[in-house]
């Protein structure tokens, strides 16, 4: 069983990271941003955040009054977030997407808990190459809307699932392309801080609780690279297209 101190990975020694990765399809790297620029970040974001702080796609480029928004081009184009992508996909990575999950406490959408999911399910990259990081804003753990996954099931492949709206959806309705869980894979419940980011490999599948928590918030950037080049579904809502990070 993996616990905490397995999965952590210090982004200074960075010693050890890429083969967890490797096995288990996922690896959290701590302190990539300091508390202080997750306040900022977060700051900004809530600016342009909607009534019932619904997930936002692509705020600098989708919506009008993201696009000042420079510190989304920073953090995308981060040169230590992009030099392990290159690493894990074994040749220079582009951005394809990102996205601002708030799960601000009290909200219509603290509740919402994504099925269990595998995110290559949305571009369907030919084996998997697509990788999403999770910037978490605030520390997160189940009670306030924190993520589980399922260790090793990105070896399974892209499994069969069933299409489920993921995309300001109604509050009160689960997203997340729901998959059957193998019986084999044993569900890890992960506990991170503010300025941690967990790298998921496209094939593992993974989900959130809801938010529960009266006063503690769960805001995610979200950003998802690919090797330039690679087929993608550009999909109905997400218009994913390759973004150049150097």
């Amino acid at each position: 069983m993996i616990d905490v101190a397995q999965y952590r990975f210090s982004h200074e020694l960075r010693l050890g990271w890429e083969d967890f990765f490797h096995k288990n399809g996922f690896v959290v790297i701590t302190n990539i941003f300091s508390s202080s620029e997750c306040e900022e970040f977060l700051v900004a974001l809530k600016k342009h955040a909607e009534p019932g702080f619904p997930t936002i796609h692509n705020i600098e480029r989708d919506f009008p009054e993201g696009r000042e928004l420079k510190e989304v081009e920073l953090v995308v184009k981060n040169k230590i977030i992009v030099s392990m992508m290159d690493v894990i996909c074994g040749s220079e990575v582009v951005a394809l997407q990102n996205q601002i999950l708030f799960k601000e406490a009290g909200s219509p959408y603290a509740m919402q808990a994504w099925n269990p999911h595998q995110d290559n399910s949305y571009p369907q990259t030919p084996n998997g190459e697509y990788t999403t990081t999770n910037i978490f804003l605030a520390d997160a753990d189940p009670e306030n809307g924190g993520m589980y996954l399922y260790p090793g099931s990105h070896k399974e492949g892209l499994l069969p699932f069933e299409p489920t709206i993921s995309y300001r959806e109604k509050p009160g309705s689960n997203p997340g392309n729901t998959v059957k869980i193998p019986p084999q894979y044993k569900k890890l419940d992960l506990r991170v801080k503010n300025g941690d980011m967990l790298i998921l490999h496209g094939h593992v599948i993974h989900g959130s609780y809801p938010n529960i928590s009266k006063t503690r918030s769960r805001p995610l950037f979200s950003v998802s690279y690919l090797p330039r080049g690679i087929k993608f579904l550009k999909g109905k809502n997400n218009n994913r297209r390759e973004i150049e990070v150097r």
